[in-house]
């Protein structure tokens, strides 16, 4: 437990001597906040408007409509977690999730007024606890495309590098889109879509993050690349 603080505090603190870092993280977590505050905003207006389209979705036929709210919150908490464990030792994964998840949030609320789809047939409520707070317990049924759960365990798998993690993840990007099927929350195009703008997003941030030099080189071992420009995280 020592050793795992001990490194923490000497790559943060590496970290944190590039300029670039700094800035970087400072500017992510401001987006992020500025994101969830338009997000909400943008999903309370879409909720009141009557104009859009429901999806004759042949697959969503078959399926019989059931409540998987609590295997979905479970699996998206667990990776979370770990995600966050991960990043206490490796700001370089940290940065790197948080520019994905701010592009992800830009994408969506481009795609979804884009496409403006109505909820599918059979939709059981998702009960979402972040969503809960997000939006305080108002349901929201019309951020559809793309499927942000599973972009989102996407997102994690394509930064983790440590092999069980990205087993893992990769589980839960699967079960997850197929649970979020089965509830009838999205159509199947959401889901399948999904994994596509999340590598978009992935593969955006890490070029992004290596041009301006905010990857840090770690003292662990785990190397990033040589000199300022690093090719990818490690977790």
């Amino acid at each position: 437990m020592g050793s795992f603080f001990t490194l923490s505090k000497s790559n943060w603190g590496s970290a944190w001597n590039n300029k670039s870092f700094r800035t970087t993280i400072i500017l992510e977590c401001l987006a992020l906040i500025l994101l969830l505050f338009s997000t909400v905003t943008f999903y309370r207006w879409l909720e009141v408007q009557k104009e859009g389209v429901i999806l004759d979705d042949v697959f969503l036929r078959f399926i019989p409509a059931l409540d998987v709210s609590m295997p979905i919150a479970i699996l998206e908490a667990s990776v979370f977690i770990l995600c966050i464990l991960r990043s206490v030792t490796n700001p370089n994964l940290a940065i790197t999730i948080l520019f994905a998840l701010a592009l992800q949030f830009s994408f969506r609320l481009v795609t979804i007024d884009l496409t403006r789809f109505l909820p599918p047939p059979g939709l059981v409520e998702l009960k979402d606890p972040f969503g809960s707070m997000a939006f305080h317990s108002r349901y929201i049924t019309r951020d559809l495309f793309y499927s942000g759960h599973t972009s989102s365990q996407f997102i994690f798998y394509l930064c983790a590098r440590k092999k069980y993690d990205r087993y893992y993840m990769l589980f839960t990007t699967i079960t997850i889109g197929i649970m979020v099927l089965i509830q009838h929350v999205h159509y199947t195009i959401d889901v399948v879509s999904a994994p596509f703008f999340a590598f978009a997003c992935y593969f955006i941030s890490v070029k992004a993050l290596n041009y301006f030099g905010a990857y840090t080189e770690l003292g662990d071992g785990n190397r990033f690349g040589t000199g300022s420009r690093i090719s990818r995280p490690t977790a």
